[in-house]
């Protein structure tokens, strides 16, 4: 005949058990917190249906986009995002430093900047080819590392736009590739992967010269006010032996 006592303990351990399953649940149905800048977006897409197929965790992988900038400051701001793929290598970094990341930043990719330019072939001059654009868009340079880059690469040429509506400014360098795209700009300055994964054709855009601009080496965190750190771990281990 059991115990009061000994009942007890059942019903306790069996309170346990259904608390313990209930956790696990919720823990599974809260989903895999992805920051990504816009320029790397597409193909941060394409690495989760690559991870997702190989390990067979089809569990929810969520992507903010944005500009490397205002993405930060939300994290700063304690935005619970579990990994952190920026633009540049400065902002990983500063997270790094003021210790709300798990581990350091690390260098996932080297980005190129591109001049797009879809009704002109790219056999003139850089310099030319600037001069009968009517309206450029570039992203802003205080929040888009390419934004920075392509401004940088302006000051090289000392190129000056002829009137104050030459150049228009986005917030990103998806922004930008939507404006041209949509030709709400003749031409603007975006990442060589977006145009190589919308197979735009050679001839309609210019790599620009890495002596113009500061490279554009890209760093990612792990982040301690995300929910998933194991499965975040998991990914960027899977994402940087690709």
């Amino acid at each position: 005949m059991t115990s009061r006592f000994g009942q007890f303990m059942i019903t306790r351990l069996l309170l346990l058990s259904v608390l313990l399953v209930g956790q696990s649940a919720l823990l599974a149905d809260v989903p895999l917190r992805i920051a990504v800048a816009s320029n790397y977006a597409n193909a941060l897409n394409k690495s989760v249906a690559r991870y997702q197929a190989n390990t067979g965790d089809t569990r929810t992988i969520s992507m903010s986009i944005g500009s490397t900038g205002k993405l930060f400051a939300q994290i700063q701001s304690g935005a619970p995002f579990d990994l952190f793929f920026a633009a540049d290598v400065e902002r990983p970094q500063k997270l790094a430093a003021s210790g709300i990341t798990l581990g350091p930043s690390q260098t996932y990719t080297t980005g190129r900047l591109v001049l797009w330019h879809p009704k002109h072939n790219t056999h003139e001059e850089l310099g030319q080819q600037l001069e009968q654009i009517a309206r450029l868009a570039v992203a802003n340079p205080q929040l888009a590392p390419y934004g920075l880059a392509a401004k940088q690469s302006l000051q090289y040429l000392r190129w000056q736009p002829p009137t104050d509506k030459t150049v228009v400014t986005a917030e990103n360098v998806g922004q930008v590739f939507a404006m041209v795209k949509t030709g709400n700009a003749d031409a603007g300055f975006v990442a060589l992967s977006q145009v190589r994964e919308q197979q735009v054709p050679n001839n309609r855009y210019r790599i620009i010269d890495e002596r113009m601009h500061q490279p554009i080496a890209q760093g990612v965190v792990l982040l301690r006010n995300g929910a998933q750190p194991k499965r975040a771990q998991a990914f960027l281990d899977f994402l940087l032996e690709e």
